[in-house]
Formats: structure tokens, sequence, C-alpha cells
């Protein structure tokens, strides 16, 4: 079952390479039940994370995951298959997956017929995460209350997001920090980390007017005629600095009273809100047009410069809705979105 825009949203704003990859995936296999070895095998130990910590009597083998954003490509991104994993319903390709996620686990030998695939539409499915008889359960990116933990540590140990991160805002170096320490492999995960911040540096050498630009991201509601625009918690922005850019100074300013990961800005100051690149995603050309064609968005500076990116592909726009290492370095190869950004700068500059 496909989720609606407004959904969408809800879920991820308001309680809200393969090469680059293959030297830290140190394992490989031809079923969803393969795993990299890992650095250490015997002995407890304990992961902290929001609610508190989770106390491993070995190094888990069989690992389900909770929300198809971000969490799925972090076990990859180090070599492990999941024995479970959810259907992505939001920005998915034709088998409800991912191009990178797939690329990942062909490299990795596995298959997705090998995954157990189970809808999690209202949320986590605990039947289907009981079926599967895991010894962890790995959702360090979402929204996990209590509650959920609670029903899901009933079934397995559970490693949700780290102390201090409040829902959708686990970045995927954290995710992957978080992976790291459930499978005593935090070298790994840190070479992981340290192989992706490389290649985005890399890319970025060709396009050197982005470093130092200033951006904003978000969506135009063409009915409440407003901009919500993601603040620094988010992926979106988060993926945009890791290029050298800087939030624009209306972010800056106003974000500490957002109350989630993006705050909705009124037409009437728009005339005021200005960046060199500002990045919206849209369901379609015709509502780009609609935007295009809206009096008062026409006012922002960026629209104004012809520096607005408008994204209604919604594959490439999942890609840095929940950027992962395996999303970030797919976008880099497959997509010219650096090149846009660089073309959108020059508009900025040159107006």
């Amino acid at each position: 079952m496909k989720i609606s825009r407004t959904r969408f949203l809800q879920l991820s704003l308001a309680t809200a390479t393969a090469g680059l990859l293959s030297a830290c995936s140190t394992g490989s296999g031809d079923s969803a039940n393969s795993t990299a070895p890992s650095a250490d095998t015997g002995g407890e130990y304990t992961v902290k994370h929001a609610f508190g910590s989770t106390t491993f009597k070995q190094v888990p083998q069989h690992i389900a995951v909770v929300q198809p954003w971000k969490n799925p490509d972090i076990l990859l991104a180090l070599g492990i298959i999941p024995v479970g994993v959810p259907l992505v319903s939001w920005g998915q390709n034709s088998n409800d997956s991912t191009d990178w996620f797939e690329a990942k686990l062909t490299e990795l030998g596995g298959k997705l017929d090998d995954i157990t695939r189970y809808s999690e539409t209202d949320g986590p499915n605990y039947e289907e995460l009981a079926k599967l008889d895991p010894d962890a359960i790995f959702v360090p990116y979402g929204d996990t209350s209590q509650e959920v933990y609670d029903k899901l540590a009933a079934i397995a140990p559970v490693v949700p997001a780290p102390e201090g991160v409040g829902a959708y805002e686990t970045s995927w170096q954290q995710c992957l920090e978080m992976a790291g320490a459930m499978l005593r492999r935090e070298d790994d995960a840190a070479q992981v980390i340290e192989n992706t911040e490389k290649l985005i540096a890399q890319k970025v050498e060709d396009f050197p007017t982005i470093k130092g630009a200033s951006f904003m991201a978000g969506y135009f509601d063409v009915e409440q005629n407003t901009f919500g625009a993601y603040t620094s918690k988010d992926s979106r922005p988060q993926f945009f600095e890791s290029l050298g850019m800087v939030n624009a100074p209306y972010i800056v300013e106003h974000e500490a009273g957002a109350e989630s990961v993006f705050l909705n800005i009124s037409s009437e100051v728009l005339d005021t809100v200005e960046c060199d690149v500002l990045w919206a995603w849209t369901n379609s050309s015709d509502e780009e047009a609609a935007v295009r064609e809206n009096k008062l968005f026409a006012q922002m500076p960026a629209l104004k410069n012809d520096a607005v990116i408008f994204e209604y592909d919604k594959h490439p726009g999942l890609a840095l809705s929940a950027a992962s290492p395996l999303s970030v370095a797919w976008i880099l190869e497959e997509t010219t979105l650096l090149e846009n950004l660089a073309d959108a700068v020059a508009h900025t500059r040159a107006a």
C-alpha cells in the first residue's frame, strides 16, 4: 500500500558506491541469513541508546529491521544481509525497494526473494517480526516511542536511536555507529563513514562553487501558501552540509523554535528569505508549474533568480530524505544533482 504525500510528511517530518563500500563489507553470502564476520563474537556486552541500554550475550546473527528508510542500508553497508526488512512505500522502485539497496544486495550475493519483507503501513509489523525470531531488531532511524520500544523488546533485543536524538533525526553516521556497537565492529563502521565522506569530497571537487553556498531544502504548499523548510536535524540539510554548503540565514536564525525537523515559512516573509540555491520536492511537473505561477511564491529570491531545483522523481527524493551511505553514493554517481546545484548557485551570483 502506498502512502500519501501528507502521510509521508507526517512520518518523515513531524513525529516525523558499491565499489566504495565493498572494502568495508567484509562478508557475503547467498542467503538472507548471511552475515559478515564480526570483530568479536564472544562475551556479553552492552549497547547504550535512547531508552537506556541493550545487553547482548553474543553478536547477533539474524537481524530484523524496523523502518524501511535508512536502517536496511546501514546493515548492507557493513556486509550484513538482514533476515527481514519493511517494504518501501514512498519513493520505491518497481520492487518496493530501492536501486541502491538492490545493487549492494547483489554485490553481497543476496537476493530480495531471500529476505522476508513486510508492510509497515500501520507501524512496526510485530507479528511478522515475531515469526522471524530474530536475535536483534535494528531501528536507530525512525520514531520509536517507549511503547513501541517495549513491544519490540518483547520480541528481541532492540537497537534504537542514540540518546538525545529526536524522531527522524538520526544521521547515517550515527546509524552506522549504532550498528557498529551492536555488531562489535566499530572500526568497520568508522571506515564506511570515512570512505563515504571521502567520496563526497572527491565529487564536490568538480563543482567548487558549491562549497560555501547557502541552501534551503523543503517543499511549497500551494494550498497554504507556505514553504516548509527542513532544519539542520533532517537528512536533506545534513546531506547538503556534507557538500560544504551552509544553511540559509533564515534557517539558522529560526530553526531553534521548530517543533520537529521542519518549520513553516509564511509567504508574507518569503521575499526576505534568501539563499544561493533552494531544493524543493514536489509531486509533478504540474505542481512545479503551480508554484512558479503563484504570485506570493514568486517574491522569493531563489525563484526570481532561477535557483530552485524541483525534484518530483520520488526515488532520488527518497535518497536524500533518508540519506544512507548507499543512497548518498547513488545520488553522487547516478544523478546530476551536483551539476544542478552548481548551475543554481551560478544563477544566483549572476543575478
